[in-house]
């Protein structure tokens, strides 16, 4: 007669799965972590695709709870998903050898990172739908897609560790009346992970929504007065057109932003506040200041709208009183945390620059990209 494992013994094969699963997820965390503030710049670009995470930016910089509760309802969605997984297959596969649960261990480690990492996408996602409109298609590409893609690194870097670690802990054969509470336990972690997912989808809309006015900052120390201030008007300026907007009948500010792990997205709008109708072309003038007032001189490359997935005509964009074009700016994040950051906005470079204060992690020699004016549309998916 085949003798059973002990009870006690699947126990703890349906427990050493999710703990080191949500251990992995904070270990890549503090691991990008640690070398993003330690680390040299060109180490941490080289090492990016090595490091993923999937815990949401914001965990980083929002102001408190939020960053409390990110981290409670990751951790609690993730670690309830996976205890589901671990006890139904402990059951499901019986004699089969550990090698084969190690491998649907695995498999199943990563869907459920993309999985969570995507039920925390739907609270930013529908935050930019509901400010901006649309579909939210600029941030299904910028940064769900993104996110998604670095949870499965991340479920394919990490979890073979708790995939082969529970498959050898027990030889789970499970049968009769206890093989049926196995399912029955498995499907009330399952259902309590689904709950504790609708709570992170809550709590990642609350955080965006929180940064959109204030982000968690570190004390600052005092500081000398600005020495290079950025210029009122821009030094080059952009050719004119016969039928271009007057400056002031131009209002130009921060028209919304949004991040995601390892992407940031910022929209600037500019309203026809005159009586006649009048045209802009080109991308905007922009320049940026620190918290301390000095200049920062990142690098900006104007998209070539020929080359663009959605075309914007390369031609002069018409502005109806009243009506209002939009231009977004995209990048990827640096090393270095959010800070309130002085913009410095034209319609064109030679017009007047409007100020305006907006939280981000903008640095010297930022590579960034622009996209000319342009009118927004649903069928461009923007906010």
């Amino acid at each position: 007669m085949r003798q059973r494992a002990p009870r006690g013994v699947h126990v703890l094969g349906w427990i050493a799965y999710p703990v080191l699963g949500v251990l992995a997820a904070v270990a890549a965390d503090a691991l990008q972590r640690a070398l993003a503030w330690r680390g040299p710049a060109q180490l941490r670009n080289a090492l990016e695709f090595w490091l993923p995470t999937i815990v949401p930016a914001r965990a980083s910089y929002a102001v408190a709870p939020w960053p409390d509760l990110t981290w409670l309802a990751l951790l609690l969605t993730l670690g309830l998903a996976l205890a589901a997984f671990s006890i139904f297959v402990h059951a499901a596969t019986k004699a089969r050898p550990w090698w084969t649960r190690a491998l649907i261990l695995w498999v199943l480690f990563v869907v459920t990172g993309v999985g969570v990492v995507g039920i925390a996408q739907i609270g930013e996602w529908l935050l930019g739908v509901q400010t901006f409109g649309g579909l939210g298609g600029s941030h299904i590409r910028g940064f769900t897609v993104p996110a998604l893609l670095e949870a499965a690194r991340w479920g394919v870097l990490w979890g073979w560790i708790p995939a082969i670690a529970t498959a050898l802990v027990a030889a789970p054969r499970p049968d009769g009346v206890w093989r049926r509470r196995t399912y029955g336990i498995a499907a009330a972690c399952l259902v309590a992970g689904a709950v504790a997912g609708v709570a992170l989808a809550s709590v990642t809309y609350g955080a965006a929504e929180s940064t959109r006015t204030e982000v968690a900052q570190e004390p600052a120390e005092p500081t000398p007065g600005p020495t290079d201030v950025p210029a009122p008007v821009a030094e080059t300026v952009a050719p004119g057109f016969e039928g271009r907007c007057a400056a002031e009948d131009l209002e130009v500010e921060i028209a919304g932003t949004d991040a995601a792990t390892g992407a940031r997205y910022l929209a600037f709008s500019a309203e026809n506040v005159g009586s006649e109708p009048c045209a802009l072309h080109g991308a905007p003038d922009l320049a940026f200041a620190g918290e301390d007032g000095n200049a920062i001189r990142p690098v900006i490359t104007v998209q070539d709208v020929t080359a663009m997935r959605e075309a914007i005509p390369d031609s002069p964009v018409t502005i109806a009183p009243g009506e209002t074009v939009r231009a977004e700016l995209e990048w990827r994040a640096p090393t270095g945390r959010p800070e309130a950051l002085t913009f410095y906005i034209a319609p064109w470079a030679g017009a007047p620059r409007a100020v305006d204060v907006e939280s981000a992690d903008i640095i010297d020699g930022l590579e960034m990209t622009l996209t000319p004016w342009h009118t927004p549309t649903p069928q461009r998916g923007d906010f």
